[in-house]
């Protein structure tokens, strides 16, 4: 019976995570991942011509995986719709996906000298700051953040905040993250909720915010992002 070249492909790439994180860019070969998924390395090179190549497909999948999982944990938080929840919900998905946290933090022992590469996905994503200040203003319109919140001041506070709340999911760790070896710091999860709390208390309207108009603006923006990651994925 043949193998389906659908599950060879999500092999290889189940396994280019796992050795990226484990050893990084830098020492991860082509060899290594036939290695690693039992295959001859030319069938490996007939799905993906290069490294880059097979890093570049890696990580437009870790991006929809995030929008997916983001995209749940949006309908399950009975709160799904506000900036906190959203806030949240950005974070614990990154808890869960200790790629997508290095390319959040553009981690150096993961990527090495890819980020550098000409034509490296980077270079045509970078999470700049800019949609933050617009998210704010549209949610604002719709009623889901207070009319009397300078959005321009809140995203820039938030921006600031989150990667030093990344740093604390450094993704080339090979052990758990355990946060009892630095009692004098809080918990990731301490950060996120405190933040998370802020928002609820700074941002959500006194009256009833309208979580469904919120939900629905999210989706949409879940959506335009894989809609960009696939049109990314076929130049």
């Amino acid at each position: 019976m043949g193998i389906d070249e659908k599950e060879r492909e999500r092999a290889i790439l189940d396994v280019t995570a796992e050795l990226l994180l484990r050893h990084g860019y830098n020492k991860v070969t082509m060899s290594d991942v036939a290695d690693a998924v039992g295959l001859n390395r030319r069938l490996v090179y007939l799905l993906f011509p290069s490294k880059d190549a097979l890093i570049k497909v890696l990580l437009l999948r870790e991006l929809n995986i995030y929008a997916e999982v983001w995209n749940r944990y949006l309908d399950s938080d009975p709160l799904g719709g506000t900036v906190a929840s959203v806030y949240r919900g950005l974070l614990a998905a990154l808890k869960q996906l200790p790629l997508m946290a290095a390319m959040y933090t553009r981690d150096e022992q993961t990527f090495g000298k890819y980020l550098s590469r000409p034509g490296n996905f980077f270079a045509s994503w970078p999470p700049d700051p800019g949609p933050t200040r617009e998210y704010l203003q549209a949610m604002q319109e719709i009623g889901v953040v207070r009319q009397d919140i300078n959005t321009r001041a809140m995203a820039f506070i938030l921006d600031a905040l989150t990667p030093f709340i990344l740093a604390a999911l450094s993704s080339h760790k090979k052990a758990p993250l355990d946060d009892s070896n630095r009692p004098d710091q809080p918990s990731f999860d301490e950060l996120v909720e405190t933040v998370a709390g802020l928002c609820e208390c700074l941002l959500t309207p006194k009256a009833r915010a309208n979580l469904e108009a919120g939900k629905a603006m999210m989706r949409r923006k879940i959506e335009e992002a894989q809609a960009q990651f696939t049109e990314r994925s076929n130049p």
